[in-house]
């Protein structure tokens, strides 16, 4: 991990669509991230974990806590 950047992980992601509505809200925002791997990879649910930059940790966590309640994601910084 580089410095200045957290991990993002967002669990009970159901589908492909699923994550891609993770990085529409990211893309929303402006936050540059970048994917790092789902667990596991090949089904679903998955856990997914993208790095953040610090300076955007407390839009992130409000935008994705808007989405864990429309979609019933597991949204955790780390």
């Amino acid at each position: 991990m580089a410095a200045g950047e957290t991990l993002l992980r967002v669990g009970n992601v159901e589908s492909e669509n699923g994550i891609e509505i993770v990085r529409d809200a990211l893309d929303q925002l402006g936050i540059e991230y970048e994917y790092v791997r789902s667990e596991p990879d090949d089904s679903y649910p998955t856990t997914v974990y993208f790095y953040v930059a610090e300076e955007s940790v407390s839009d992130v966590d409000h935008l994705l806590g808007t989405l864990s309640e429309e979609h019933g994601y597991d949204v955790e910084i780390l």
